[in-house]
């Protein structure tokens, strides 16, 4: 394999001008002359000024670009000569290890996954100060992204290296799921991978480039999600896999996932009837059938093509028989009325017009007493977000004007990056409560 090639960027603040050096002419020293005979005065000068405002002038164009794929090959988008701010090339810098280039890598033995961070890739990187060969399903995972995606390791080393180990072996879980997935689909996980740094570079990094210069995000209406995102399944397909990755990848999304199981979980009763609204690939649903203590689980959708994507991922990891999937709109459920010990709206919220409307409709769902467990992100720019929540009080603002009382809470920011400098520059943080519906 030829050896990656890495990309480092820097700035400097303030300015710098050149001043020509004055040569004095003689009548023996033509002017011509003297100037030729200091090749590291001036005519060097010049040219290093020259060079750095070009880099400049280059990184202002590569910063304030969203990329997009036409043909195989990259074009800048219309407003790509826009000057940058600071704050988006210091997100360029920060996704720019989600947004690079992809090559394809061999494939996959789909009969056994035995690779190992002992492997060439994985020793070779930052990956191997981890130790991850523990996780063989994580490492396999790990091994095939950065073969087809070597820039990304040092993002992948920094979320995986702040991981603790119960983070890491819900992480491993949750890689053996992605990995059964892909193979029953696709027959390898290179296709998920190539999908991933698609999804990041052009879905994630330009709805966040858009957030940075408007404050908002792109869309607000649903109607504009089913014409730009739901209504193309080329562009879905490429959305879901890429949200399946990032379930291992990203540090906010595994911290989520680990709340979920070992706290949220043991907060239920024996036996407790459970609902998921939206579960999408499933993940949540797979925990809640494996927990010895669950009773009846439910997943509504309303999109049967949902519910369809659902059951077949559920019968790969093999719970499709503990989990009853039922399309139904949560907003018109009234023979479920106090009905359910659990709740779980997991990354939903963001994609509704008007999540407030939505949580006052499914605390009518809870039992006396049940509970509700919300994930929600704050400044998480995605093609089909919709409702933005600048600070995560926001969030638990709005279960409380539904009715709920909240009883534990928890703040994940994403990769790389801590909650204070999250909340001071509107990064990413995924928001999770509990709430309990009173009596």
């Amino acid at each position: 394999m030829a050896a990656a090639t890495r990309w480092s960027f820097s700035t400097t603040s303030g300015a710098a001008a050149a001043k020509a050096e004055e040569i004095p002419a003689s009548d023996n020293v033509p002017m011509m002359t003297a100037w030729r005979s200091r090749p590291n005065a001036l005519g060097k000068r010049l040219f290093m000024f020259l060079a750095l405002d070009l880099a400049a002038i280059w990184l202002s164009f590569l910063a304030s670009s969203s990329y997009q794929l036409a043909n195989g090959s990259a074009r800048p988008c219309r407003d790509a000569l826009r000057p940058c701010c600071r704050e988006e090339l210091s997100l360029f810098k920060a996704l720019h290890g989600q947004a690079r280039l992809c090559q394809k890598g061999d494939n996959f033995n789909q009969r056994v996954v035995r690779v190992t961070g002992s492997t060439n890739i994985v020793r070779r990187s930052k990956i191997a100060e981890i130790d991850i060969a523990a996780y063989p399903y994580l490492s396999a995972l790990v091994e095939r992204q950065i073969a087809a995606w070597p820039q990304h390791e040092p993002t992948l080393a920094t979320s995986l290296g702040n991981r603790s180990l119960e983070v890491m072996r819900d992480t491993e879980a949750s890689s053996e799921l992605v990995t059964k997935i892909a193979l029953h689909h696709f027959g390898t996980i290179d296709k998920i991978c190539h999908d991933y740094r698609y999804f990041c570079e052009n879905m994630i990094l330009e709805a966040e480039l858009f957030f940075r210069r408007h404050g908002r995000y792109e869309r607000s209406k649903f109607s504009e999600a089913v014409r730009d995102v739901y209504s193309k399944p080329d562009v879905m397909e490429k959305y879901m896999n890429g949200l399946l990755l990032s379930g291992v990848f990203w540090h906010n999304h595994a911290g989520a996932l680990t709340f979920y199981r070992s706290q949220y979980l043991p907060m239920l009763p024996e036996g407790y009837r459970h609902l998921e609204v939206g579960p999408g690939h499933g993940a949540l649903l797979y925990l809640t059938a494996t927990d010895s203590r669950s009773g009846s689980i439910v997943g509504w959708d309303v999109s049967e093509g949902a519910i369809a994507a659902t059951r077949r991922t559920l019968e790969v990891i093999g719970v499709s028989d503990e989990v009853e999937l039922v399309r139904q709109d949560m907003f018109d459920a009234p023979d479920q009325r106090d009905s359910f010990d659990s709740i779980v709206v997991s990354e939903l919220l963001e994609h509704l017009e008007d999540p407030l409307k939505a949580l006052r409709s499914l605390i009518r769902y809870l039992k006396p007493g049940g509970r509700i467990l919300v994930n929600m992100p704050a400044n998480s720019p995605a093609p089909d977000h919709l409702y933005l929540i600048d600070k995560p009080s926001e969030m638990t603002d709005l279960m409380k004007a539904a009715g709920f009382e909240i009883e534990k809470n928890q703040l994940f920011p994403m990769t790389g990056y801590g909650l204070e400098r999250c909340l001071k520059d509107r990064l990413t943080i995924n928001c999770v409560a509990v709430g309990r519906r009173p009596g």
